[in-house]
């Protein structure tokens, strides 16, 4: 009886351990970033800090990142922004001034998940914890040009 008391235990656990491995509703989930804000544009945006991160189907072949930040008396140094998937740096671009930058980030083929993890991470912040204004990202389930990955241009 104890035995099989274990067994179960341990299955439950294992169980417990797949489900959370890749569980549906992280898609939803983010972390580091601020509600989002309307620019006078219309464009929406969201601020992150030093550090954000969000989820992306991994079933998506890249994905488009708009990227910008503030330069004014308080805050004039240069920014770098480093984009990593599942941790394994992916693209990297020098922010010096407010124009919007678009990084495309290549991703690897669907693997035994359902999401790729996407963190963002700033070389400093500006005042109140600011790191970079993240656009809406774009997901890109089709072939793109090997050639662009990981580049920025201005949007």
């Amino acid at each position: 009886m104890r035995r099989a008391m274990v067994l179960a235990l341990v299955a439950a656990l294992a169980c417990t351990l797949w489900y959370l491995r890749d569980p549906a509703w992280l898609i939803d989930q983010t972390t580091g970033l601020r509600p989002a804000e309307r620019a006078p544009d219309g464009s929406v945006f969201r601020w992150s800090g030093g550090h954000a991160s969000f989820f992306v189907p991994s079933d998506a072949t890249a994905i488009r990142i708009p990227l910008a930040t503030t330069f004014d008396a308080r805050g004039a140094a240069p920014m770098v922004v480093t984009v990593f998937v599942d941790d394994v740096r992916a693209g990297r671009v020098l922010l010096t001034d407010d124009r919007w930058q678009s990084l495309t980030i290549p991703l690897r083929p669907r693997g035994s998940r359902r999401v790729w993890r996407i963190d963002i991470r700033t070389s400093v912040v500006r005042e109140d914890n600011h790191g970079v204004k993240l656009g809406e990202v774009q997901v890109i389930r089709a072939a793109f040009a090997k050639a662009s990955a990981g580049q920025a241009g201005d949007q």
